[in-house]
């Protein structure tokens, strides 16, 4: 439960809240870059032990749904016990799992330890983000959301640039660089441990005014687990925010995921050109729309009322996306969609800080935890969880059936020549014409959300 309650007026109490967003910023970066460098390590692991791409798959798959499914158990955790702690535990879990994976000596142990991984990285992602929102008030905390949220194209690009220079055979190999990577997890986790509590609730707006900052003042009461989560069903704002984030999550996740084979099979790049292409607009691109997507936010809020700022960032940004990525599956000339490539990724992630700061910001403190995890369901439930699969399904019937001397479709014929496609040899571009759809449906689901109720109240957190 909550200990000392954070001072608002200390600058002491800053400068800690500072401290605690580097520290989590930085454990965000060591998150990602152990998320991603297993990735970048799958062609070592490959050759070295000949495992299928089916096997490899199902590790990949391991991960991904013991991530997604252990996200409302540590919501239940993180909304009644220390979160630091609690995320000290997450980071051993998965830095462990991390350098595990690099002593399995077969399939099964490799897909555990993988598997674990999972089960630490839910934990702190569902966490963390509470956390930061009471050590924030609503004026800074887009920012601060999206300080931690950069961490994210800059993480994986370490990861994919660490796996393929550390896993190479010529230096220490796949096994050696998991035990590498996962070491400095287990120093930060000691860290952690010795974090302060805040109060929960404590920097939400307009303070209560009974509120004091000091340490008498109660903490707000837990909720049972069925009541958490009917409150969050019945808070419209909220729930337009997972799907405004899910719709975002199905776009961007399978261009992520698809892009290097795309820009590789229906733009004619090399691995190394389309991996070059794809780590500048990710880090650069990435990094710049979460800082600037934070403060414009914040600058939004401070002149509209309740967190219809943060919306409208939302809303617009994905809107804009849909516009370059339809262009860069459509372009011919490299300089355009590589730049059409980089302004999508921009403007996606734009959104990405206000987003997570909307997930705070629109229910109670002692159901933030909650909200995050059930956030974590739904965007992989309704976004990269169907898209990648459903991306590689339709480029592969489509090849099939031109394999087979069979016509795709009538209306997939219609719609690739109206985009200047071949339904036939560019099936890669053709289904990811799904993508800026997506990104259309988020614009409008956070456009909606601005008019919601919980949007244009004076102090969202609050029960209504």
């Amino acid at each position: 439960m909550s200990t000392a309650a954070l001072p608002l007026s200390s600058r002491q109490a800053t400068t800690y809240a500072y401290f605690v967003l580097a520290m989590l910023t930085l454990l965000n970066l060591l998150n990602y870059i152990d998320r991603y460098i297993f990735s970048a390590l799958v062609p070592y692991i490959k050759a070295d032990t000949g495992y299928t791409d089916a096997q490899l798959g199902l590790i990949g798959s391991a991960f991904t749904w013991v991530y997604t499914l252990c996200s409302p158990l540590f919501g239940y955790l993180g909304d009644r016990y220390h979160r630091g702690r609690l995320i000290a535990v997450g980071i051993l879990v998965w830095s462990l799992a991390t350098a595990g994976a690099g002593l399995a000596r077969s399939l099964w142990q490799l897909l555990v330890a993988r598997a674990a991984v999972g089960v630490g990285e839910a934990n702190y992602a569902t966490i963390a983000p509470s956390l930061l929102a009471d050590y924030f008030p609503k004026a800074r905390r887009g920012l601060a959301m999206s300080i931690f949220q950069a961490t994210i194209p800059i993480g994986a690009a370490a990861g994919f640039v660490l796996g393929g220079y550390l896993g190479a055979p010529d230096m220490f190999g796949w096994r050696y660089a998991l035990l590498i990577v996962g070491v400095p997890g287990l120093l930060a986790a000691f860290t952690m441990v010795f974090i302060r509590e805040p109060q929960r609730g404590i920097m939400d707006e307009p303070p209560l005014p009974t509120r004091t900052h000091s340490a008498e003042t109660p903490p707000p009461a837990t909720v049972g687990w069925l009541e958490g989560y009917r409150r969050l069903l019945v808070n419209r704002g909220y729930l337009l925010t997972c799907l405004g984030y899910a719709a975002v999550t199905f776009a961007l996740g399978a261009l992520v995921f698809w892009a290097p084979e795309w820009m590789k099979a229906d733009k004619g790049l090399s691995e190394k050109e389309a991996n070059l292409v794809l780590g500048i607009c990710a880090v650069v691109g990435g990094t710049l729309g979460s800082l600037i997507g934070g403060l414009l936010g914040d600058a939004l809020n401070r002149r509209l009322r309740g967190v219809r700022g943060y919306f409208l960032v939302c809303a617009v940004s994905g809107g804009l996306a849909s516009v370059p990525m339809f262009m860069a599956l459509v372009a011919t000339t490299p300089l355009v969609y590589q730049v059409c490539t980089f302004i999508t990724l921009f403007l996606v992630y734009l959104g990405n800080g206000p987003a997570n700061t909307l997930v705070v910001s629109l229910v109670a403190p002692n159901l933030r935890t909650t909200a995050t995890g059930f956030l974590v369901v739904a965007i992989h439930v309704f976004g990269d969880g169907i898209s990648l699969a459903l991306v590689g399904w339709i480029s592969t019937h489509l090849r099939e059936l031109a394999q087979a001397g069979q016509s795709p479709p009538a209306f997939v014929v219609t719609l690739a020549t109206l985009c200047g496609l071949s339904p036939t040899t560019q099936t890669l571009s053709v289904a990811l014409l799904l993508m800026p759809v997506a990104l259309v449906v988020a614009g409008l689901l956070y456009g909606l959300g601005t008019i919601t109720p919980e949007a244009t109240r004076d102090n969202p957190a609050s029960p209504a």
